[in-house]
């Protein structure tokens, strides 16, 4: 099962939102089905141009380690970032603002990342997006 486009749309447009509700004006948010591939990307005006492609990695690695991008930044050493982030085509950033969505019987449905603000408002914002869709966002 994926999200829909119509319920990634909805879940980008609500971050944009909820990014804007905490006065964060330049981000990027993605979000992706469950192989991690995009199926919205947006980026507000003014947003540097490595935003989308920070917010991609973000929400792949979420989907790749199943949990919060957060929760994974103090388990890597500079070392073993390289060497995924080698691996994996530059698609792999343990910076926070990248979970796995689920919807309420904890199905994987989607990624999702937000990139732009420091990494624990980052994953706030995604996180109150998901979370006003009746999704979830794995810890």
């Amino acid at each position: 099962m994926s999200i829909t486009l119509a319920e990634a749309l909805k879940l980008a447009q609500g971050a944009l939102a909820e990014a804007e509700a905490r006065g964060v004006t330049k981000i990027s948010v993605v979000v992706t089905d469950p192989g991690g591939h995009v199926r919205v990307a947006m980026r507000t005006d003014g947003q540097g141009i490595f935003g989308v492609d920070t917010a991609i990695a973000k929400a792949v690695t979420a989907l790749g380690f199943n949990r919060a991008t957060l929760a994974l930044t103090p388990l890597f050493t500079d070392q073993a970032t390289a060497a995924i982030s080698g691996a994996t085509g530059g698609r792999f950033a343990p910076l926070g603002g990248g979970v796995v969505v689920t919807d309420r019987a904890g199905v994987i449905v989607a990624g999702a990342a937000v990139s732009g603000g420091l990494p624990d408002v980052d994953h706030a914002i995604i996180v109150a997006a998901i979370e006003a869709q009746g999704l979830l966002a794995l810890p």
